[in-house]
């Protein structure tokens, strides 16, 4: 059971932060808003605006949350970092 939320958690977390970045139209690199996790086993996440990541509060930088993919140089969502925060959720 455990599993499956921490899968499900990053994969609504991965699409979160997928469409923040469409919508803000501009690169992972520059963006300065973040987004906090309301509620992590219902998937409940919003934009807090230009703000930086605290980790205590639930806030997290979108550019945080993203990586260079090596093979394509883009700046992607980082899966990783979701499963490391889901950590804290979902043990």
């Amino acid at each position: 059971m455990m599993l499956n939320e921490t899968e499900d958690f990053v994969e609504a977390m991965e699409q979160f932060v997928k469409a923040e970045l469409r919508a803000s139209m501009e690169p992972a690199d520059y963006n300065n808003e973040a987004i906090e996790i309301i509620d992590a086993r219902n998937h409940l996440f919003r934009n807090v605006g230009r703000q930086t990541t605290d980790e205590e509060l639930n806030i997290y930088a979108i550019r945080d949350l993203c990586c260079v993919d090596e093979a394509t140089m883009e700046t992607i969502p980082n899966r990783m970092k979701f499963k490391a925060i889901a950590k804290g959720y979902f043990g």
